[in-house]
């Protein structure tokens, strides 16, 4: 009885000890004519606690310049590498002798995330597990297979389901991701999810930026007081119809415009990221699981002018001058 308490509580302030060192994350984009040297960008996410970062594609500017920097790193392959990828173990080789083994461990690469939005935004859907497989194989080969988690990115539509509970993966994508889910479950790998209630939500913005104070989604014993969580249980409920219900999930973009429409306003704006860094480094997890920290990477570091105009130019935090565009609490 006495090992068993003392086992509890070792586990227990091990928890708690994770939980405080947890840190939000961004997407660092370089669609920008202005944007500050890389040097400076390391020093600024260290200045404000940010902990991850996720780059769309090597870029070895930034990999070099985030070495000893203790800041996680999320490489993507970017989508228009994943045909030649898929189709050659050569060039798959060739990428990660290229972009991570140089790096890596002095850059804390965590993760490569093959493609973004491949099933559901572009026609590459069929190199995607392909590409995967031969990036796992590449990293196997480096014996970095142990280190390093290869996955890739989805929008939120690959599923849709409503109450949460309902959710499933659309008969587009499901053939795909029978196949895409065993490859995860096989090596480990969490299932990545861009997560917007900026573009879901329908009327109740209070739900889409945490500030309600009550339920407003019952889905039989589960009560939901905001979107975010109630989309991020929708892909779990997802994954567990196709039989895998214990796959982590990593939120790898999400936020709202401070700009460009009408509810893009920095008040929105700054109150969605606040709330959402408040959220997802407590341990409320979400109803389908709670008591866990969500990795979560916020959608993004700066604004980028070469975006497309309108709300893909606000989303920043910063401004290129590194100014913030609204105060952030990055450590609440």
């Amino acid at each position: 009885m006495a090992t068993n308490i003392i086992l509890t509580v070792c586990i227990a302030i091990f928890c708690c000890s994770i939980l405080a060192g947890a840190k939000i994350g961004v997407n660092y984009g370089m669609d920008g004519t202005d944007l500050p040297p890389v040097d400076q960008v390391v020093a600024l996410m260290k200045s404000n606690n940010i902990g991850k970062m996720r780059i769309f594609q090597a870029n070895r500017d930034a990999l070099k310049a985030f070495a000893n920097s203790g800041i996680d790193v999320i490489v993507g392959v970017g989508n228009n590498e994943l045909q030649v990828i898929s189709s050659s173990q050569d060039a798959a080789n060739g990428w990660v002798n290229d972009n991570i083994r140089p790096f890596y461990p002095a850059t804390n690469i965590k993760y490569i995330a093959v493609g973004n939005e491949v099933l559901t935004r572009t026609t590459y859907g069929s190199y995607l597990v392909p590409a995967m497989t031969n990036i796992q194989t590449a990293l196997q080969n480096a014996n970095l297979q142990n280190n390093i988690k290869v996955s890739t990115a989805h929008a939120s539509d690959v599923s849709n389901g409503f109450p949460p509970s309902k959710g499933v993966f659309n008969d587009q994508v499901k053939g795909t991701m029978n196949s895409l889910l065993q490859f995860l479950s096989n090596h480990g790998s969490p299932f990545m999810a861009n997560i917007y209630p900026y573009f879901s939500y329908t009327g109740n913005r209070a739900y889409a930026l945490f500030q309600s104070t009550s339920t407003v989604v019952q889905d039989n014993n589960l009560s939901y007081k905001n979107l975010f969580d109630a989309l991020v249980d929708t892909q779990i409920s997802a994954m567990e119809s196709l039989g895998y219900p214990n796959i982590p999930l990593i939120v790898t973009e999400s936020g709202w415009p401070s700009g460009g429409a009408d509810v893009a306003t920095v008040a929105n704006a700054q109150a969605y990221n606040n709330n959402l860094i408040k959220h997802v480094l407590s341990n409320a997890g979400t109803p389908k699981r709670p008591g866990t920290s969500i990795e979560t990477y916020i959608f993004a570091l700066f604004n980028e002018n070469k975006k497309d105009a309108g709300t893909e130019q606000h989303f920043g935090l910063f401004y290129p001058n590194r100014q913030l565009v609204y105060p952030v609490n990055f450590s609440p």
